[in-house]
């Protein structure tokens, strides 16, 4: 990527530079992080035409990052983008199908663990709410980079699988529904949350024994983990708590949560964890690590 004073002299006329930068404000890559910064490049993506930048527009302002939040005026803009953006029409009929979070009201969940926290909610999630995850993510699947306890990612041998992370930029008004819907069954807030992240793993793939939070005690940790299955046919693939004992195979939109720190925010290692290889099929699954505190401003 472009340095981010290069991006800043090109974004004045080139809306791909616009969008290149809103990223690096946004996570602070190669700059220091800045929502308001992000916003109004994203603002200029959009306003240079950008078909992403248009779009990005208007998750943002529902989002309130970087702007104050705004629903109504959000719900306004898809409504014309949909007219002649072919995405933003299926976005814009598919919302009044996404019921997760009256369906919450009505789920009880299945506690697997009171100490360590693990639950179960079955079925919170639809058939076509999750294959609407599944096909959105599909076409940005690549290999899965693990974070290391330095922040840093990289390749590695814990996890083989493929991933994709919807990131804020990219987080429509659907899938900031379904992360609602999370953090409500979480007692979390939603920008707790990092961009939620779908894994597809083949016959043979698998996430090895791991934690998903390293008890920082800061609020940057992952104090919570939620996992969505989007698909059901696969064999194996079980989320496997050695420790415990306990080993878990969800169905077609059950959601399992669990705590990853004890009450003081150390690490609870008796939450590592695996995902089994697969031994047939396909493993489609949906990830939301949850922080202590809001992602984006956890540097």
């Amino acid at each position: 990527m472009a340095s981010v004073s290069l991006l800043v002299k090109q974004s004045k006329n080139d809306s791909a530079a616009a969008m290149a930068l809103s990223h690096s404000r946004l996570y602070g890559v190669g700059c220091k992080p800045d929502q308001r910064a992000a916003f109004n490049a994203v603002r200029l993506a959009a306003h240079l035409g950008h078909p992403e930048g248009r779009r990005a527009r208007i998750y943002l302002t529902a989002a309130g990052i970087g702007t104050k939040p705004d629903h109504l005026a959000a719900m306004e803009m898809l409504k014309e983008l949909a007219k002649e953006d072919r995405f933003a029409a299926v976005q814009l009929s598919f919302l009044d199908h996404v019921a997760c979070e009256q369906r919450l009201k009505e789920v009880q969940p299945k506690i697997i663990s009171a100490d360590p926290y693990i639950a179960l909610y079955p079925g919170l999630f639809s058939p076509a709410e999750c294959k609407y995850l599944a096909v959105l993510a599909a076409p940005w699947m690549e290999k899965a980079m693990v974070t290391e306890e330095s922040g840093g990612t990289q390749f590695g041998q814990v996890r083989d699988a493929d991933s994709s992370a919807i990131s804020h930029l990219t987080e429509d008004l659907i899938v900031q529904r379904i992360n609602r819907c999370i953090a409500t069954a979480t007692g979390t807030q939603p920008e707790w949350g990092e961009p939620l992240n779908v894994l597809r793993y083949r016959p043979g793939q698998q996430y090895r024994p791991h934690h998903d939070g390293r008890g920082s005690g800061d609020g940057t940790t992952r104090i919570m983990t939620a996992l969505v299955w989007l698909n059901e046919q696969f064999e194996g693939g079980e989320t496997d708590f050695p420790r415990l004992n306990i080993r878990v195979r969800g169905g077609l939109g059950d959601m399992l949560v669990f705590r990853n720190v004890h009450s003081d925010g150390s690490q609870d290692d008796r939450l590592i964890h695996a995902g089994l290889p697969v031994s047939h099929g396909v493993k489609w699954l949906a990830s939301r690590w949850i922080r202590g505190k809001d992602f984006l401003q956890r540097y």
